[in-house]
């Protein structure tokens, strides 16, 4: 092999090492078990698309284009504030279910231990991950979920949450029923909404055969949630999206990390559910800023469903890239030097 063949083979073998370390750092690829689950996620999406959209039109591909049958519309009379195509989307991936797996597992989870779960409808996809999460790891499940949504959240008139919810328990996608509703807006009474958008949610709750509770103020939003977590003594909750019951009034809400936060460590949440549930030394995961928390957790921004994580980036996996790029810089002749008068 001459020079130059040696040196191409050098930078070829650098290339190839910088993305196995990429791809094989811990946490990147999916365990069989968490394959399994990504593939429940994207059959369940599959079933969607056809319910939501019979005779085969589909979704409309700028706003949908993965086909999760769980992005919804601009604006419709369930709608209850704006919200960002982008995160609808992203809340979607199938890598969030197995994100909540590995959550419950860091937390310690085990078979039959309890786990609540308070969300608006304003991240359908989101809310299907955690539920199929939970119960793929056969945990004791509470779920309440507030009807009212923000835009591309499960805001269609003809497909809220509660149809959506009845339709994947029917279709064998998951198992538990919500123990009430609540309306969401302001107050989770139905702030904000319009008389129609009310009688929507209403008749969905009926349809769906789930108490609806109707809060006259935040404080008595906050009451319901909290007794019904008391009742049912979770280990850890769960909160996606912008439930005012959940998040209070207080901003303080606002500093609180995304992702899994555990007690003691120093973290406040504001006079809502989650505040009150950190308060008490018990762990909640805080699902409401997509960006950040997609960024951290190696699940791609707005991007196709892909069964693996974004890399990232880990102190080992750093420095052992930045190792095999000097190793090769060093052994890597580049020029050699010629004496001009020689």
């Amino acid at each position: 092999m001459n020079r130059q063949e040696t040196a191409t083979a050098r930078l070829v073998f650098l290339a190839l090492g910088l993305v196995l370390l990429w791809f094989f750092q811990a946490g990147n690829a999916l365990g069989p078990e968490e394959k399994l689950l990504w593939n429940r996620i994207r059959s369940a999406q599959d079933h969607l698309v056809e319910w939501r959209f019979p005779g085969g039109e589909g979704p409309a591909e700028n706003i949908d284009p993965w086909k999760t049958g769980l992005v919804g519309l601009e604006w419709s009379s369930t709608t209850t504030t704006l919200g960002d195509l982008g995160a609808k989307r992203t809340a979607c991936d199938p890598l969030w279910a197995v994100r909540f797996r590995r959550w419950f597992e860091e937390s310690g989870l085990k078979e039959g231990d309890r786990v609540a779960i308070l969300a608006s409808s304003s991240f359908p996809g989101m809310l299907l991950s955690a539920i199929a999460a939970a119960e793929d790891l056969n945990l004791d499940l509470f779920l309440s979920v507030s009807l009212g949504a923000s835009t591309w959240g499960a805001n269609d008139p003809k497909h809220p949450w509660g149809e959506i919810e009845s339709e994947m328990r029917k279709a064998g996608f998951i198992r538990t029923r919500s123990a009430f509703y609540t309306l969401g807006g302001d107050g989770e009474g139905g702030g904000g909404l319009s008389p129609e958008g009310r009688a929507v949610l209403e008749a969905s709750a009926r349809k769906a055969g789930v108490p609806l509770v109707v809060p006259e103020s935040l404080d008595e939003a906050v009451r319901i949630k909290w007794e019904s977590l008391e009742a049912f003594h979770p280990r850890l909750l769960v909160s996606i999206g912008g439930s005012h019951g959940n998040l209070g009034g207080d901003q303080e809400i606002l500093d609180l990390p995304t992702g899994l936060n555990l007690p003691g460590q120093g973290l406040g949440g504001g006079d809502g559910i989650i505040g009150r549930w950190l308060g008490s030394g018990r762990p909640v995961i805080h699902v409401l800023n997509l960006k950040a928390l997609s960024r951290r957790e190696g699940v791609p921004f707005d991007s196709p469903p892909r069964p693996w994580f974004a890399s990232r980036a880990g102190t080992g996996a750093s420095l052992g890239g930045l190792a095999l790029f000097f190793g090769i810089l060093l052994t890597h002749r580049r020029w050699a030097w010629r004496d001009p008068h020689g």
